[in-house]
């Protein structure tokens, strides 16, 4: 079993764990991001990016592109069955957004070019990057370190193919949905 200390752990390679990994990047903090899937994701799962969120691309300097590649959605319609029963008939149509909720648009883009584009940015800003194959078995606070910042008061138990790894870590943010599973049954 292997043991590695960093100061800032991260669990998950979703949407939280890599906005949070590319702010960190983008302020010159290396973290450890570990995720259990093989490989970056290839097939997105949500792929609407709301305009808070594109307001998030735009403080981390990648909107441009985010706005380039995407649809932007303008306008929300409503159909209804026709009277004649042979279609459908338009019922109404809205702005998608508020008036003045945002400067930026909402948009649909894949997750995983929306993934990729946090990945690339990541990789530019300080040579972060993803570490796969990681399953996050246990997670353990130790309260007696908690009031030192120095210390490495967390404890991260993983399982990599046959092998465990152990990471000690000052920060860890956990986006991992089996472990919460686990833990709220």
């Amino acid at each position: 079993m292997t043991v590695e200390e960093v100061d800032v752990l991260i669990c998950g390679s979703g949407s939280a764990g890599l906005c949070a990994a590319t702010y960190l990047a983008k302020c010159g903090i290396k973290c450890k991001i570990l995720d259990s899937r093989e490989g970056p994701l290839a097939i997105g799962q949500a792929d609407g990016v709301q305009c808070r969120t594109v307001e998030i691309f735009e403080s981390f300097g990648i909107s441009e592109e985010l706005l380039r590649e995407s649809y932007h959605v303008l306008e929300v319609t409503f159909w209804t069955p026709s009277n004649a029963g042979t279609g459908i008939t338009r019922t109404g149509r809205v702005a998608d957004t508020q008036n003045g909720l945002s400067h930026q648009p909402h948009v649909i883009l894949n997750q995983a070019r929306v993934n990729g584009l946090l990945l690339e940015a990541m990789s530019r800003f300080n040579n972060q990057e993803v570490d796969y194959g990681y399953k996050v078995e246990n997670v353990q606070v130790d309260d007696s370190l908690t009031l030192d910042p120095t210390s490495k008061c967390v404890t991260v138990e993983t399982l990599r193919g046959n092998e465990k790894h152990t990471f000690r870590a000052r920060y860890v943010l956990v986006s991992v949905p089996d472990l919460r599973e686990r833990e709220l049954s």
